[in-house]
């Protein structure tokens, strides 16, 4: 793509953004704002804080969203990612900044104070950057440990620091719990991105405060800001000296030993004052600041995680970080975040590309399968395409390498999947910044550079056509040195005070520089990790099988490859694939002896039958290794083995998906490490894992995505990595998923893969259940009230109470309430269904433990498994006894889309139906929802047509509700069916909002839109004049709100599901009274009742404030507030008048059977609601 092309389409993609993307223009930097922070004099903490008040109503950081899961078979607690992300203002931020200030101000002997060491172990993230402003508002030198290292290798640095305050999070909390009992500093240890709901996260503490009981106290973040929040506000600390230690960071870079790069006050205050947006506009045109809106995945113990972290906060950008350390999560959170600028690393973009070879393989498989012709251009454009806007976000408006080059073939390659230039950046820890950028030396901050000679290397600067040399340089920023290591301060700079970069480079011209090798031989693959490549050629040397070895690794490469004289030269002809693969195990023996690490072992070898000589130029006069020379000889080759080990992963792949699910297991699988990793397959061993062979996170997500897409089986990432994982146990889950049995419907099976939209007509019940079945007329059930009655659902909200309703049923007429619910046995089943019905029947205290001995049975049972997971015995047993069904279970989730919920919710449908229909016929309740009968046009079906006819087909179109909506359709779509085949009787209940209890206090149903819309407004005190539009002359419309109380409609449900016993009836149980009560005029009852709540006459103004509002609010009530669903309040709504969902049939038919009238919302029933969220401490 041209450059000029790609400035144009970027222009035109930044116009777009700024005008339709809310997040986007609110991000970009405020030119006052950076003024006031350049303005701030050289004082540090000043600088941060004009930042923190400066953008104080902005989003500043976000993590990845969680929800509690318990274990329905263990009832323990973990945490389940969701695909949205959590934000913190800057407000929020500063806030939780000076709470923890405060308690480490007095929470060790004497208080925290200037001057003293806080070490911090862990992957980055909102907590950990808390941590880093709180230890430079104080004064303290913040000192993070590098990410992954054993206590062993931390322990001369503790020794060499003595933090008083040891900070870790959970992952590494063992490795800090080991440094503690090394140390006799660390008085304190502070466990971040802790959540004390949760089982696990609450035994690790209490196990590290055993061990370290008498040593250090041991306490979460979360007690800490709570304890700080509550404390007199501490002032910040800087004494003005622009040379105070203020962090440091460790590098062993190629030396091996820790050293830790001094960073001072002034350093990260010019650091602080770059803020307008410079990073993110290196990629654009700089007329306009862009914001920076970046995904964090970068340690926070390297420079570049502390210079992005610190260059979206300066700039008033968003910083969204990677919820994994391992990065298995990263393209979901780049997808989810849409950065505007993305840090790339060669290690990333091979994944990219790896993407985007399989999306080229889908795109013209699904144009051949429609019978269409694609050209190969096209396809990849259209890769391109779904890779920019899909996987990558959509916003990228700027890219930066900075840790290792790209190659030609990828820099052009991400470019084009971009649409922007790429910034190739060179710097190191000493440098604190890029020095020189695209091949050109920054000036500033350079102030002088030269190339020396490294003659035992062959670098000189007389070299033809270009100098060549080790860069040394003079630069604004540099590190003043090393900490308490003045021997290391020699080596690194030299008599005329200049910083040995130990990279050789050439000189094209003044100013113009191109990288060539390092002075140390050591490599820096494309994933960041340094090779010692001399250490390994003596190791690889004392093999027998090895005469001579080179090694060669290029940082645009993940891996390493060689050049070997074999022991027995002169008569191994090259291609002896025997030979080669001997020498590819004995490395791989080797490495396990020494305890290397996978990307230290060569992936592939080139065989010289020539030994290395001082005669051919390639041995020194000494016998030394002469690394140009070899570089000179081999180079080339070994380039092209790279390129073809590149390019025969697509041909692999395609023979791979030629040979498709009917390949053997075994060697789909070696086939699938060979397009993954590039293995020769000589190297490979059914033994090996794929570790072993080098692989990360990254890789094995691609490794599954593959085997996935050729088999359609679900390869789970843990299969591929877990520590007994070997690539003949994933052959062995392949094959066993191809053993016969019967064939579970899957969402690919009904609709298709790729489907976009799914078909009533696909829905035939034979293709879930027993065809004999539906053959046949269900036998009637008589009229007589229903002596049993299988209920599904009775943990849920709505279900606990549908229970409790059956049950008073049962008491007054005998009969018995089956409760299938999901546990490890009987007896935890019936615990759990037990404690749930108990609260749902407080109001009556003793009765229900009374009834339910007599009446109620809980048998362990999965509704969406197979016969619900039960044995024969049992499924035959419920079919003959059972009387009626009522099928409340669902998996509710407004955010997963509709293939995600197919199982629990529609296969799971379908499993209740055959019973329904197994012996003699049970009517058969539904609990649907009133989204399932919405039309495109907001038109609402009526209670009276056929939802196969009336709404045949439904768009997956990833909207709010979009998959929980039509997987009650498809249940509806299926029961339909079933009837008409059968006769089953059939009652479909379709609720709106299901609200708070009307009578029991704290019952409330937290996640819904109305309570926490509530909530919302009653915390932050705010409201739009209208949720509506207005009319012409500004007033606010007539609207009507349709939620309706849990317990009326559970008892509504049960009343009206009891009487039918035959034909297909379909209830709107929603409250369609002309009452005039809309959320306006609730609104109005609460400013009646004494709530401070301000009203805004401007609609985007509220929006744009009560959000910040929120963003603001304490973490428990922020997670309970409407910012996940804010989007939908994204402009007024169209007011909803009183009727527009049609409910006449229900309303008859409680009339018919003596039940109560639908009620309205009241200001005394609103109130209660107010009263349940205090009393839940919500407000």
């Amino acid at each position: 793509m041209p450059e000029h092309q790609t400035h144009h389409d970027l222009a035109a993609r930044v116009t777009a953004l700024r005008a339709h993307d809310p997040e986007f223009a609110r991000a970009i930097p405020s030119s006052s704002v950076a003024d006031a922070i350049a303005g701030c004099d050289g004082s540090l903490v000043a600088t941060i804080a004009a930042a923190m008040h400066g953008y104080a109503d902005r989003p500043a950081l976000a993590r990845r969203a969680e929800r509690l899961v318990r274990d329905p078979d263990t009832g323990r607690s973990t945490l389940e990612l969701l695909p949205e992300f959590e934000y913190f203002g800057y407000a929020e931020v500063w806030r939780r900044v000076v709470a923890l200030a405060g308690a480490w101000a007095e929470s060790v002997e004497g208080g925290l104070r200037m001057g003293d060491f806080v070490a911090v172990v862990g992957f980055t993230g909102v907590d950990h950057a808390t941590i880093d402003l709180a230890c430079m508002y104080l004064g303290a030198v913040a000192v993070p440990l590098p990410t992954g290292s054993p206590a062993a290798r931390l322990a001369p640095i503790v020794a060499e620091t003595a933090p008083r305050i040891l900070a870790t999070d959970l992952d590494a909390i063992d490795v800090a719990v080991e440094t503690v009992l090394r140390s006799a500093s660390i008085e304190r240890v502070v466990v971040f991105d802790h959540d004390a709901r949760v089982d696990a996260h609450r035994g690790v503490l209490r196990a590290a405060a055993d061990k370290l009981a008498g040593r250090a106290a041991v306490v979460s973040l979360a007690e800490e800001l709570r304890r700080g929040e509550g404390l007199p506000t501490v002032p910040a600390r800087d004494d003005g000296d622009p040379d105070r230690l203020v962090g440091l960071i460790y590098t062993s870079g190629s030396t091996g030993t820790p050293k830790g790069a001094i960073y001072t006050a002034s350093m990260i205050t010019r650091m602080w004052q770059n803020g307008r947006g410079g990073m993110t506009n290196a990629g654009a045109s700089p007329d306009t600041p862009l914001p920076t809106i970046v995904l964090h995945y970068m340690p926070m113990s390297h420079v570049n995680g502390r210079a992005w972290l610190i260059s979206g906060l300066s700039s008033g950008g968003i910083g969204f970080f990677a919820a994994r350390g391992d990065m298995s999560t990263l393209f979901d959170d780049i997808r989810l975040s849409r950065p505007t600028v993305l840090s790339l690393v060669p290690r990333i973009c091979d994944m990219v590309h790896q993407r985007y070879l399989l999306e080229v393989d889908r795109v013209t498989r699904a144009a051949t399968e429609a019978g269409a012709d694609i050209d190969v251009s096209t396809a990849e454009e259209t890769a391109r395409d779904r890779i920019r806007d899909g996987m990558l976000g959509g916003r990228i408006v700027s890219a930066l390498c900075g840790s290792a080059p790209l190659s030609a073939a990828m820099h052009t390659f991400m470019a084009r999947v971009l649409g922007t230039r790429i910034v190739d950046c060179y710097g190191s820890t000493e440098t604190t910044r890029a020095v020189v950028v695209d091949g050109r030396v920054r000036r500033p901050p350079v102030l002088d550079y030269r190339l020396v000679d490294v003659p035992e290397l062959g670098y000189f600067g007389t070299d033809k056509p270009h100098p060549r040399g080790e860069l040394r340089l003079k630069s604004v920023g540099l590190v003043p040195g090393y900490y308490r290591q003045p021997e290391v301060d020699a080596r690194t700079f030299d008599a005329d005070g200049y910083y040995r970069t130990g990279d050789v480079f050439a000189e094209l011209a003044p100013d113009h520089l191109v990288y060539v090798d390092r002075t140390n031989n050591v490599v820096k693959l494309s994933q960041g990790e340094f090779v010692a490549i001399s250490r390994l050629e003596a190791l690889y040397a004392t093999s027998p099988h090895i005469a001579q070895i080179h090694i060669y690794g290029s940082p645009e490469q993940a891996f390493l490859l060689a050049v070997v004289v074999p022991a027995r030269s002169g008569s191994t002809p090259a291609d002896d694939d025997t030979t080669r693969a001997g020498i590819l195990d004995a490395m791989r023996e080797l490495a396990r002896d020494a305890g290397l690490a996978a990307y230290e072992i060569p992936h592939d070898v080139i065989l010289e039958p020539e030994p290395f000589t001082v005669a051919n130029g390639l041995l020194s006069g000494i016998g030394k290794p002469l690394r140009p020379a070899l570089l000179a000889r081999y180079g080339a080759r070994l380039e092209r083995l790279y390129a073809d080990i590149a390019a025969g992963r697509a041909g692999r792949f395609a023979a791979l998906r030629d040979a498709g699910p009917h390949a053997a297991p075994l060697d789909a699988v070696l086939a699938a490490v060979q397009v993954t990793l590039g293995h020769p397959a000589s190297a490979l061993r059914p033994d090996a894992g794929f570790a072993e062979l080098g692989g990360d996170s990254l890789s094995a997500h691609t490794f599954a995505t593959v085997l996935e897409q050729i088999f359609d089986v679900e390869v789970p990432v843990q299969l591929v990595l877990g520590p007994t994982a070997t690539l003949t146990r994933i052959a062995d889950h392949l094959g066993a998923a191809r053993e016969p049995h019967p064939a579970r419907p899957t969402f690919a099976s009904i609709h298709g893969r790729d489907a976009v939209e799914v078909r009533a007509d696909e829905l035939s019940p034979e293709r879930f259940m027993d065809a004999g079945l539906l053959r046949r007329p269900a036998s009637r059930p008589a009229a007589a009230p229903a002596g049993t009655v299988l209920l599904t659902g009775a943990t849920g909200y709505l279900g606990a109470f549908l229970a409790v309703e059956w049950l008073r049923r049962m008491a007054d007429t005998g009969g018995r309430l089956i409760c299938p619910t999901r546990a490890e046995d009987d007896a935890a089943a019936r615990e759990r269904v037990v404690r749930c019905l108990r609260a749902a029947s407080a109001d009556r205290p003793g009765w229900f433990d009374a009834v339910a001995a007599r009446h109620l049975e809980v048998p362990a049972a999965d509704v969406s498994a197979p016969r619900l997971g039960l044995d024969a015995s049992t499924w035959r047993r419920l079919a003959a006894e059972t009387d009626r069904i009522v099928h409340a279970a669902a998996l509710v989730n407004h955010v997963l889309p509709y293939g995600r919920l197919f199982g629990p919710n529609v296969v799971g449908t379908a499993e209740l139906i055959e019973l329904a229909l197994t012996g003699p016929a049970k009517p058969f309740t539904f609990v649907s929802t009133i989204a399932a009968a919405l039309e495109p046009d907001g038109s609402v079906l009526d209670e009276t047509v056929d939802v196969r006819t009336a709404a045949p087909v439904r768009r997956l179109d990833g909207s709010d509700a979009n998959g929980y909506a039509t997987g009650k359709w498809a249940g509806e779509v299926l029961l339909r069916a079933a009837h008409e085949r059968t006769g089953l009787p059939v009652t479909v209940f379709r609720p709106d909002m299901i609200l708070a209890h009307r009578r029991l206090p704290g019952v409330v149903n937290l996640p819904d839109r109305f309570t926490r819309l509530i909530l919302s407004v009653v915390a932050t005190g705010m409201a739009p004049l209208s949720f509506h539009h207005l009319d012409a002359d500004g007033r606010r419309r007539r609207a009507h709100y349709s939620g309706l109380p849990v317990d009326f409609t559970a008892a509504a449900i049960t009343a009206l599901g009891a009487d039918a016993s035959d034909g297909y009836r379909t209830y709107h149980a929603v409250n369609a009274n002309d009452d005039g009560v809309s959320l306006d005029e609730m609104v109005d009852w609460l400013i009646a009742a004494g709530h401070p709540i301000r009203r805004f006459a401007d609609y985007e103004q509220w929006r744009m404030r009560f959000e910040a509002a929120l963003r603001g609010l304490p973490e428990e009530r922020r997670r309970g507030s409407l910012l996940p669903l804010l989007p939908a309040y994204a402009r007024p709504s169209e007011p909803r008048p009183a009727g527009a969902v049609p409910n006449a049939r229900f309303t008859a038919a409680l009339a018919a059977v003596g039940g109560e009238p639908v009620p309205s919302i009241t200001p005394d029933y609103l109130a209660k609601c107010v009263a349940d969220l205090r009393g839940l401490d919500l407000l």
